[in-house]
């Protein structure tokens, strides 16, 4: 099943919204994809064969680096070691702070921070073994642009997100010279089942803010963060309004934090009549 004049992606959160459609842009791109996800494989691995033989699947929970470590041991008996991993693995728990429970922002940390965490130590053996055949690997963080500016609702994810931002600074600094490539992406609402079913029970205040990064489609916003990681770029953010918002709260945060409470003023005025 191994080509060995392909490269390799390994794709965590590969069974469903960014992960599932960069898979299906690199396996157009004729790489050798292994996803893991915690559900969903099947479907998608019969879905994504109409693309690529060269596509397989394994059972995960970021949560467990023994059953990361496992997997990915499985992995590199199909394709060899992999020139890019990208962890797209992640939940979103939109309730405020004194709705949500101590499990809940727990697991949101665990899954999105820890999982992050989980999957670089674990696949770092097999990027340092990339790198022995003259290779540059990369490891990808997707992370949000939660992780850049606060947002209403999002104490548990967006301290996650920070996280997972911090995360990618550091290994950033630590892997350069040992000629691993990290980045990290930060997309604003992207519409994928995650948001879809937040929708449901989220909160209007939440739902109105993320609004100032702006909303993109699924294949529009995974096209951006696709050319962004094969780009020298550390930092991704797709749409030009998501990289605006980001830039004003980094060099003028007093200004962008006066016009995020005029905005939270005015829902919550608008709510209330």
């Amino acid at each position: 099943m191994k080509n060995n004049g392909a490269k390799t992606a390994w794709v965590t959160g590969g069974s469903s919204g960014i992960g599932l459609e960069l898979t299906k842009r690199l396996l157009k791109d004729h790489f050798q994809v292994c996803i893991f996800a915690h559900a969903g494989i099947e479907q998608a691995i019969a879905e994504l064969q109409k693309l690529s033989p060269m596509i397989c699947g394994f059972d995960l929970d970021v949560q467990n680096e023994i059953i990361i470590q496992a997997q990915f041991s499985e992995a590199i008996k199909t394709f060899g070691a992999p020139d890019l991993v990208i962890n797209s693995a992640g939940i979103s728990i939109a309730k405020n702070f004194d709705e949500m429970t101590s499990q809940e922002f727990e697991r949101q940390i665990n899954i999105n921070l820890i999982g992050s965490r989980n999957v670089a130590h674990a696949a770092l053996p097999y990027l340092k073994q990339a790198t022995q055949s003259s290779k540059k690997p990369k490891l990808v963080f997707i992370a949000s642009a939660a992780g850049l500016v606060g947002c209403y609702g999002y104490t548990g994810y967006c301290s996650s997100k920070f996280g997972v931002v911090g995360l990618a600074e550091v290994l950033r600094m630590e892997l350069r010279n040992q000629n691993i490539d990290v980045a990290v992406v930060c997309p604003p609402e992207v519409e994928t089942p995650l948001v879809s079913e937040e929708r449901k029970n989220g909160s209007p205040v939440t739902a109105a803010l993320k609004q100032l990064g702006g909303s993109m489609p699924v294949e529009k916003a995974c096209k951006e963060i696709y050319d962004g990681i094969f780009s020298s770029d550390f930092m991704i953010i797709p749409s030009t309004q998501a990289r605006v918002l980001a830039k004003i709260s980094r060099i003028l945060p007093r200004l962008y934090r006066n016009q995020i409470d005029k905005k939270l003023d005015k829902i919550m005025q608008k709510l209330a009549s």
